[in-house]
C-alpha cells in the first residue's frame, strides 16, 4: 500500500520551506551585493503562513496513481487493487527548525493523513474475490529530515540533498465498505494493518529522498530570478552568488544584487567588492540586510542609462520662471544673466540666447559614507542662437557633478503594502568645473563657470533627480512579509537594516 500522497504533502512542505527566500542558482559572481542573514525563528515565521498552512489545505483530495499490492492473512495471501486514490484530509503538524553548520533540520510532530479509495481483492487459494471502498488513516509521530544545500553543475541551478531521515509511524486504522466487507474486515484488518505500517516505516524516507533530489528544480523555478524594486520598470537580480549558508542559528544568503531597466537590461560595468570581513550581522536581529554600494551604483545607472536623464537640451523655454533669463547673453541690472557671468559672452554675442547640451557619462557612482552621496561626470556644450536663428560654439565645458541626499526607511505603512524600502532625498547639487575647450569668447575662470552651473543645476537637474528617485528602492521581499519595527545604519560604503518579520 502507498504512502505516497501524505509524504508528498510532507515534502512539499520541507521543500519549499528550503527556497523560503530564493534558492535559483546561475552564474557565480566574484562578490554579492546583498547579504541576508535570517535567525531559525524568523524563517520559521517565513514559512509558517506562506508554505504550512497553504499546503496542508491545498493538497488536500489529491488524486494518487492505483496500487497493487499483496498481504498474508489467516485465510491466506489475498492480492488487491485500489483505485481511484484521494488523500482526503491532512492534519497540519506541529514542526520544530533547527540550523547547524553546514545542515538544516526539520522535524515534524503527530501529524496524521487519510486516504480514500475503491479496492477490489482476490483470494486465488479459495477462488473467492470481492470489492468495495477503502479508507485508511495513518499517523505520523514523527518525521526527522536533515537537509544540505548543493548547485546542480549541468543547470547551475539548486539541488537539496537528504543527508539523513528517520521516521517513526503511530497508529493505522483501516475502514471497509460495500460487499462483505463486515466478514473480510474479520480477517484482515489486524495483518493489512501490519503490513501497511512496515511499508510506511521503509517507504517514508526512501521517497523523500527521491523527492528532493528529483523535483528541486520544478520548485525552484517557481520562484523568480528578478523582482521589482518600483513602479518604472526597474528589477534587481537575486541570483545568489553561492550556495546558502547553514551555521548555527541561521541561515545566510549572498545575493547578486544588480539593479537594472528590464527593457533595457545595459550591462552594469563595475563589479561588487566584497564584504569587510568582520562585517557579520548580529544574530540577535530576526533579519539583517546588508546593502553594498554596489547596488544603489547599478541602481543609479539604470535611471541615468535612460535618455531622459542622461542626455538633456537646456533652452530658455525649458527653464522655470526664477530662471527663464538666466541664458540670456544681454539683460538688465534686475535679472540675472549669463552675460553678467561672463562679459566677454556678452560683447561678442549680444542678444542671444545660450542652448546647452548636457551629456552625464554613466556610470554614475553613490558613495555611502556617513552621509550619501553620488557622483558623475558631464560635458556640456553652450551655444549661442543669434537673433538671425544660426547657432555658433561659444565653449565646451567637462564637469563633476556631486549630490548629496538623505537616505530613510519606508515601511509602507500599516500592513507594509508595496512602497516599501529605501527613500532617497536628494538635498543638495554641487558642480565642478575641470576642464573648458573650443571656446570663441577667451579665456573663462573655471570658478565662476563652476557657481553658474551651480546654480543651474539647483534649479533644474534637482528637480528632475527628484523626480526620478521619488519611487524609492523597494525592498525585494514577498509581499505575504510585513517588516516589523525596521532599523537603517548607514555604515561606511553599505547600508545595514535590521527588522522582524511578520506573516500576514
Amino acid at each position: 500500500m502507498s504512502l505516497r500522497s501524505g509524504v508528498t504533502c510532507l515534502l512539499k512542505a520541507l521543500l519549499a520551506f528550503s527556497f523560503c527566500v530564493t534558492c535559483v542558482y546561475s552564474q557565480s559572481y566574484a562578490s554579492p551585493g546583498l547579504k541576508i542573514r535570517m535567525t531559525e525563528q524568523a524563517f520559521k515565521t517565513c514559512i509558517d503562513k506562506m508554505v504550512m498552512d497553504r499546503v496542508f489545505v491545498t493538497e488536500n483530495q489529491i488524486q494518487l496513481p492505483d496500487e497493487t499490492d499483496s498481504a498474508k492473512t489467516p485465510l491466506g495471501t489475498v492480492f488487491y487493487n485500489i483505485t481511484d486514490i484521494q488523500v482526503t484530509g491532512f492534519v497540519k503538524p506541529v514542526y520544530n527548525v533547527a540550523i547547524t553548520a553546514g545542515r538544516l533540520d526539520l522535524t515534524l510532530l503527530n501529524t496524521s493523513f487519510t486516504i480514500h479509495g475503491n479496492w477490489n481483492y482476490d483470494y486465488r487459494q479459495l477462488n473467492f474475490s470481492d470489492s468495495g471502498s477503502v479508507n485508511i488513516s495513518v499517523a505520523v509521530y514523527s518525521l526527522n529530515v536533515s537537509i544540505v544545500a548543493a548547485l546542480d553543475p549541468p543547470t547551475a541551478r539548486p539541488s537539496l540533498k537528504v543527508d539523513h531521515c528517520s521516521n517513526i509511524i503511530g497508529k493505522v486504522t483501516l475502514a471497509l465498505n460495500g460487499g462483505a466487507s463486515w466478514f473480510h474486515y474479520l480477517f484482515l484488518a489486524g495483518t493489512f494493518l501490519e503490513s501497511v505500517g512496515r511499508k510506511a516505516q521503509a517507504k517514508i524516507c526512501g521517497f523523500a529522498k527521491s523527492f528532493f533530489e528529483t523535483e528541486t528544480s520544478v520548485l525552484a523555478a517557481l520562484y523568480p530570478l528578478q523582482r521589482d524594486v518600483g513602479d518604472d520598470g526597474l528589477v534587481i537580480d537575486l541570483r545568489p552568488v553561492d550556495v546558502p549558508k547553514f551555521d548555527d542559528g541561521y541561515v545566510e544568503f549572498l545575493l547578486n544584487g544588480t539593479v537594472f531597466d528590464k527593457d533595457d537590461p545595459q550591462k552594469f560595468p563595475m563589479q561588487a567588492g566584497p564584504f569587510p570581513e568582520d562585517d557579520e550581522p548580529s544574530n540577535q536581529d530576526p533579519v539583517s540586510i546588508l546593502v553594498s554600494e554596489y547596488v544603489l551604483s547599478s541602481y543609479a545607472y539604470a535611471i541615468f542609462g535612460r535618455r531622459s536623464l542622461q542626455q538633456h537640451s537646456i533652452t530658455r523655454s525649458s527653464l522655470p520662471a526664477p530662471m527663464d533669463s538666466f541664458l540670456n547673453t544681454t539683460c538688465s541690472d534686475e535679472t540675472f544673466c549669463m552675460g553678467k557671468v561672463s562679459p566677454q559672452i556678452s560683447a561678442q554675442f549680444p542678444n542671444a540666447d545660450l542652448e546647452l547640451t548636457v551629456i552625464i557619462h554613466p556610470p554614475p557612482v553613490i558613495v555611502i559614507l556617513p552621509g550619501f552621496q553620488m557622483a558623475a561626470t558631464a560635458s556640456v556644450g553652450v551655444r549661442a542662437r543669434l537673433p538671425d536663428t544660426s547657432l555658433v560654439t561659444v565653449f565646451d565645458v567637462r564637469l563633476n557633478v556631486t549630490s548629496s541626499a538623505s537616505v530613510s526607511f519606508d515601511n509602507g505603512g500599516e500592513g507594509g503594502g508595496k512602497r516599501r524600502g529605501l527613500r532617497v532625498d536628494v538635498t543638495r547639487l554641487l558642480t565642478d568645473v575641470t576642464l573648458v575647450a573650443n571656446s570663441t569668447v577667451g579665456e573663462i575662470p573655471t570658478k565662476v563657470l563652476s557657481e553658474a552651473f551651480d546654480s543651474l543645476t539647483e534649479q533644474y537637474l534637482m528637480p528632475k533627480l527628484k523626480a526620478a528617485t521619488k519611487n524609492g528602492f523597494q525592498v525585494p521581499l514577498p509581499e505575504s512579509i510585513e517588516l516589523k519595527n525596521p532599523a537603517l545604519s548607514v555604515l561606511n560604503n553599505r547600508l545595514f537594516i535590521t527588522t522582524d518579520i511578520e506573516a500576514l
